[in-house]
């Protein structure tokens, strides 16, 4: 699982230094990594949830693009990203332990808005070298899909890839605040925490059995703007 997880991890990053050797003509892309919490608002084939499950903590890793909308504080986005997910759980009254851990693949398309950008604050001296700090807000929601998942009951361990309820694409909506620090014209680093929720959109008829996530990303990351020399 470890190898699996660094294969996909490292395949973003090599997405990432591809598109700088090949000068992606967005104007601006970033590589960020984190953990996500994560929640899940699972119901039984009975249609009882498990009131005692618990979330666990895991890693994140995206690479975004964003595209400044002109002469505005707002922008398009859009990212390819890599979470993975858990949760564990126990049932006193039958003495059963039972978790779960699922990868996903998520492809997102947003808007934000970034306060400040024009006249940074906290560094009102360097504001002409484009220095300082911003805050910023987005909005996106993405298509979600698993590629690796197991589900582990007492010292059993189940695959979910194939299982009808779980191997779904999962709709979800996102919402997230960051903080930026613009160190120069074409580079910056961020903090961004982002909230989000899914969506179960493609639902089994006569069966109750169903899950969704509620998800807590925090995250770091840089940001390289692309001057306009390399865009044509």
């Amino acid at each position: 699982m470890i190898i699996k997880n660094f294969y996909w991890q490292s395949l973003i990053l090599s997405f990432f230094l591809s598109f700088i050797n090949v000068h992606i003509k967005a104007q601006q892309f970033s590589l960020e990594f984190g953990r996500v919490i994560s929640v899940f608002d699972y119901t039984n084939s009975d249609g009882e949830k498990l009131d005692n499950l618990q979330g666990t903590t895991n890693s994140h890793t995206q690479l975004s693009f964003n595209l400044p909308i002109h002469r505005t504080k707002f922008y398009f986005l859009s990212g390819l990203a890599y979470n993975k997910y858990g949760a564990i759980g126990s049932d006193a009254t039958i003495g059963n332990y039972y978790s779960w851990s699922v990868n996903y693949i998520s492809l997102s398309l947003g808007a934000g808005y970034e306060f400040f950008k024009l006249n940074t604050f906290l560094n009102y001296q360097n504001v002409n070298t484009y220095q300082g700090f911003t805050f910023y807000v987005q909005l996106s929601g993405s298509f979600e899909y698993l590629i690796q998942g197991t589900q582990t009951i007492n010292n059993t361990t189940y695959n979910l890839i194939g299982v009808e309820q779980f191997d779904k694409p999962f709709i979800f909506g996102y919402g997230g605040i960051g903080v930026r620090y613009y160190a120069t014209k074409t580079v910056s680093t961020f903090f961004l925490y982002t909230g989000g929720i899914s969506f179960s959109v493609f639902k089994s008829e006569g069966d109750n059995e169903k899950l969704n996530y509620i998800t807590h990303t925090f995250s770091l990351g840089v940001t390289i703007s692309l001057p306009a020399k390399a865009r044509k």
